[in-house]
């Protein structure tokens, strides 16, 4: 396991951050014929409080990988430096994506237990949900430029032979996979 370089560990828990925000982003916006009346009534509909509080743990993770990050940076080796470069300016991307995508799910929340508006008889304002989903459409956009600079980074950590394969016991042992 000591062989394993910083810059493969953050990557592997950016791949894991990525992985649960997108997840939450497709239960939110990805169609669904059971989202469509008569079938909701019968099957659950999306938990907007559970990802509220998902990405809220996801933002947690941001700053510790930030400090994970900061930490590395000294003791990086020159093919990991580009990487870990432009690695913070990717969780900051994330973590503005990820606020968002907490409002976009607190705003559908607040929809089904009418608390939108207490001032007016609940009236759907379409120009706050429209100006949420174009912040949340804005910072994706971020996300996407500052991934393509990391991946850049990564693909030149990997071609000067910067990644080190996990040993078969290794990937085996902590495989979630595995049957206990």
């Amino acid at each position: 396991m000591s062989d394993i370089l910083p810059s493969q560990i953050i990557f592997g828990n950016l791949k894991e951050l990525m992985r649960a925000k997108n997840t939450a982003h497709e239960s939110i916006f990805k169609f669904h014929w059971k989202k469509m009346w008569p079938f909701n009534l019968i099957w659950p509909q999306v938990d907007y409080v559970r990802i509220v509080r998902l990405m809220s743990e996801i933002r947690k993770n941001i700053i510790n990988q930030k400090n994970l990050v900061a930490q590395a940076k000294p003791k990086a080796k020159d093919f990991e430096k580009k990487f870990l470069n432009a690695v913070p300016a990717y969780l900051d991307s994330m973590d503005a994506s990820c606020k968002l995508l907490g409002d976009v799910a607190q705003w559908k929340q607040d929809m089904l237990e009418k608390k939108i508006h207490k001032e007016v008889k609940f009236k759907r304002d379409v120009s706050e949900w429209s100006r949420i989903l174009k912040d949340y459409e804005d910072a994706q956009g971020n996300l996407t430029r500052a991934g393509a600079i990391v991946s850049i980074g990564w693909n030149e950590f990997v071609a000067a032979g910067g990644f080190v394969e996990p040993a078969a016991s290794e990937s085996t042992e902590t495989s979630p996979d595995v049957a206990k």
